[in-house]
């Protein structure tokens, strides 16, 4: 894709020192708001990819155009993502094509992911994706081909999940029933009562009763394990 790939050194004063890692930049392409925020908390850390912005999966070509991001990461981690073919098919007509990134649950079907340059398990969590997304961006992968396997076992059909479930407070879940929702921190907080500091603890807690890295899969687990809103 005539991508540049990163220098391993750089000399300096006669001596080979490791070159400054070239930062290359992201859009994060979802129609889940929470998907968003786990995002763009994670890259405030991340050393070499930057958030260029989020976008909508229908505006994500226009935004792309507008941003010319190195790679594009496109949501299908909860639902197939209509029109991806299409989607995909326009990046690559771009002067400076992105790198075409697949964000699905393992398990998901051929005709799902075999449009994409590179293909990432959101099982595994947001900053396994996105040491991925830094490689794949450096050049050190071009692109990651999907391995066969059968898809994991549902979040229901583990023994332990609704104790897990069951371990929630009552804020917790229904903290958790708005993340699911798709609502941010704030809005969270803004809907309940409570700073965004607040609901971050709360947040916090849950992931860890659900043995869970992120929002995104504690809205998976929730939604597998089909929590019910109880008023």
């Amino acid at each position: 894709m005539g991508r540049r790939t990163l220098s391993r050194h750089s000399a300096i004063g006669g001596r080979y020192c490791p070159a400054p890692a070239t930062r290359h930049t992201l859009v994060v392409a979802s129609d889940s708001p929470y998907i968003h925020d786990d995002f763009e908390q994670a890259l405030d850390s991340a050393d070499s990819l930057v958030l260029a912005g989020t976008s909508s999966c229908r505006e994500v070509v226009d935004k792309a155009l507008r941003w010319r991001p190195d790679v594009v990461l496109l949501d299908a981690s909860v639902a197939p993502l209509p029109g991806l073919p299409a989607i995909v098919r326009r990046l690559r007509s771009m002067a400076h094509p992105p790198l075409a990134a697949l964000l699905v649950q393992r398990g998901a079907a051929r005709v799902e992911i075999e449009h994409a340059d590179v293909v990432l398990a959101a099982d595994f969590g947001v900053p396994a994706v996105l040491r991925a997304l830094q490689l794949v961006a450096s050049g050190v992968m071009v692109a990651a081909a999907p391995t066969t396997r059968p898809p994991l076992t549902s979040y229901l059909a583990d023994p332990d999940a609704h104790q897990r479930l069951s371990s929630l407070t009552a804020r917790e879940r229904e903290i958790l029933l708005l993340i699911v929702g798709g609502l941010s921190n704030r809005e969270v907080g803004a809907r309940l009562y409570m700073s965004p500091d607040t609901v971050k603890e709360h947040v916090s807690r849950i992931l860890t009763k659900l043995e869970v890295a992120s929002r995104i899969e504690a809205a998976v687990a929730a939604v597998r394990a089909e929590l019910e809103v109880r008023s």
